[in-house]
Formats: structure tokens, sequence, C-alpha cells
């Protein structure tokens, strides 16, 4: 969904279902409710107020921040959510948000050597340099694509799946995101493995995959995206497949 202005006093919204939404409408079961929304901010700057202040940035993004239209993809529509805090304690007196880093900053596997796995760890910070309140976090979520990949957890961190709301889409579909709940006994930190799905032969690597070179290798590639549950903050890590 996305707000189109296309004069000073005429905003048009502009909606639109994602692949997923359309193929629960397909179904024709009376499945398709919807029961919540997001909203988010992909499009704004907020580094002009840092640069212009408070008044001349707020006045700079309201008049020239450019509205995305509305994606059919729910993989790229609403990347950076806006998020509420609820009175759970410390969380609620954030003024710093945290920030997610991995260590991996790209997720390479190959069918060869049995380098079809990788395991790494997405470690919650926060700048103690602006006397930020601690945090503590041992919920997260995380989204794959579940044609061609997995998530399992590892050491101090336990894996669930949760992706039955994606049963409508058939798991030969790219499109359907396997979501997963991690929690963790090391606070901050989720570490876990991500395989490659056994089955994955020439003939799917020739309709998904991107030829690299003259040779015959091919690449899918995708995004793995780690959430936390309390504090909200989002971590997308690309992985990529060759065989």
């Amino acid at each position: 969904m996305g707000w189109l202005d296309h004069s000073t006093n005429n905003i048009i919204l502009d909606a639109v279902l994602t692949d997923y939404g359309r193929q629960r409408l397909a179904a024709a079961n009376e499945t398709f409710n919807i029961s919540s929304y997001s909203l988010g901010d992909d499009e704004v700057d907020y580094a002009l107020v840092k640069k212009y202040g408070r008044s001349v940035g707020k006045e700079k993004i309201e008049k020239n921040t450019p509205i995305f239209e509305a994606l059919t993809n729910q993989n790229y529509a609403l990347k950076y959510k806006l998020i509420g805090r609820e009175s759970d304690g410390a969380s609620l007196s954030l003024v710093y948000l945290p920030t997610m880093q991995s260590t991996q900053s790209v997720i390479s596997l190959t069918n060869t050597l049995n380098q079809n796995n990788l395991t790494l760890s997405v470690k919650l910070n926060v700048n103690t340099n602006f006397n930020a309140t601690t945090i503590n976090e041992e919920n997260f979520t995380i989204e794959v694509t579940d044609r061609f990949f997995t998530i399992s957890g590892i050491g101090t961190t336990s894996v669930s799946s949760i992706s039955t709301a994606q049963s409508l889409i058939s798991t030969g579909d790219p499109n359907r995101i396997a979501r997963y709940d991690a929690v963790s006994t090391v606070k901050n930190d989720c570490s876990f493995r991500i395989s490659v799905k056994p089955g994955i032969d020439n003939t799917t690597m020739s309709i998904y995959g991107k030829k690299i070179d003259a040779s015959t290798k091919r690449k899918i590639t995708s995004n793995v995206r780690v959430t936390s549950v309390k504090y909200g903050t989002t971590l997308d890590i690309p992985v990529e497949y060759t065989q």
C-alpha cells in the first residue's frame, strides 16, 4: 500500500494485494482474512534531520520525499517497518534503537566439498556513547526462502519452524517464505545454521539460477532476514548458492 500525492490537495491511496495475498484469495476457502497490518517508512531519509536540524529537516522530508508505489512482492515491501513500544520495562525507555551485526556479510553456499551449510551469529548491539539503555533480547525471528534454504538451531540457540501460515503456497514456489522462531540463552546473540535444501538439481538451477560465467555454473541469490522480537531491529543478509 502506498500514498500517491498528485497535487497539494489530493492524496490517493494505492493498495494492492501481495502475491501471497492473491494466492490466499484465489484459494476461495474463506481463509483470507485481514487481521493486522504494518506501516513502514522505507522512503524517509532521516539523515536530513541530522544535516539540517529538526525543523528544516522535517520540512524537507515532508516536501521532497518521493513515495513508493504499492509492491506486490512481499519480500521487498515494508523492509523497514514502524514498531510500537509496549510497556515492558527497559525497552520502553530506548532512545536509540540497537543495531544488528552478523559474522557473515554474505552467506555463500556451494554443492562442493560439503559446503552446503554455514553457521553464523547475529549480535544485537547498542551504542554506549549515547548513554543508551541496556538491551536484553533473547527472542528472534528468522525468515528465508523456503524453496531453497532451511534454518536450524545450534549451540545456545533453539529454532522451531512457524511457517504454517504459508501452507497454501506450494513448497516449490520461490516466493514462499519460511519463518522460524529462535530463542537464545545468550542475551542479544542469535546463532543458527543455514543449509541448502536437498533436491535442488540442474533443472531447478536452470530455472531459478543465474549464469555467472562462461562455464555451466549457476547461482541462486536470496536473503535471510533476522528480526529482534522486542526491539524490532532487522538485518537482511544476502545468501547465494552456486552449483
